[in-house]
């Protein structure tokens, strides 16, 4: 059956993000996902389901939640559970390209769906790996749109995001994390794109 959305979430689990800074960021991205007006908004969609894969990043990209449908408030909860309870297993470079290029093969691998995005968590340039650029340019040729948000811990990385990503940019804290990746994840799973018809860079959304 075919989804509304292809949704690839990459959470950073580079050597920046202490281990705090990563339960927030899985326990947020969780509570997210299972957000009644998030839920609603998915249920409400043409097709009424989208289908989530979730992958830790860092200098490799592992599998956290493998293709799983959300159809209802149920599906929703069984997806965050998975993520608020995921152990962390790296903590070293940000090869961003590689876990981009990771998202790419996982949407050729993906069910059918209307759409498909790529939501990157990052406090920090890539230093390591694929050329970022290139790898965007692979998922645009797939007309896979590439979001972000970007934790400000780094001078210089909201603008390097800024100039990497296809879609948009929200920039973040910490204490503004689990704000932010709610308003995030709405925009990606509304039904209109806020980046269409432009396919290109559509600018930072505060």
């Amino acid at each position: 059956m075919i989804a509304d959305l292809c949704l690839v979430l990459l959470l950073d689990a580079s050597g920046s993000v202490d281990a705090a800074e990563w339960e927030l960021q899985a326990k947020a991205t969780a509570d997210a996902i299972s957000n009644p007006a998030i839920v609603d908004k998915i249920t409400h969609g043409q097709h009424g389901r989208i289908v989530v894969t979730a992958m830790e990043w860092s200098g490799a990209a592992v599998t956290m939640l493998p293709w799983t449908p959300i159809a209802s408030m149920g599906d929703a909860k069984s997806v965050a559970l998975v993520l608020a309870t995921y152990q962390r297993r790296q903590s070293g470079s940000t090869a961003l390209g590689d876990a981009l290029m990771a998202a790419a093969a996982a949407i050729k691998a993906a069910p059918d769906c209307t759409r498909h995005v790529v939501d990157v968590s990052s406090d920090g340039t890539s230093n390591a790996g694929v050329n970022p650029a290139q790898a965007v340019a692979t998922l645009q040729a797939m007309d896979v749109q590439v979001n972000a948000l970007v934790i400000q811990d780094e001078i210089g990385v909201l603008e390097f995001y800024e100039k990497t990503v296809s879609g948009f940019v929200m920039p973040a804290s910490w204490e503004s994390y689990q704000q932010a990746i709610k308003a995030k994840l709405s925009l990606e799973i509304a039904e209109v794109d806020p980046c269409r018809p432009h396919q290109a860079f559509c600018g930072t959304i505060q």
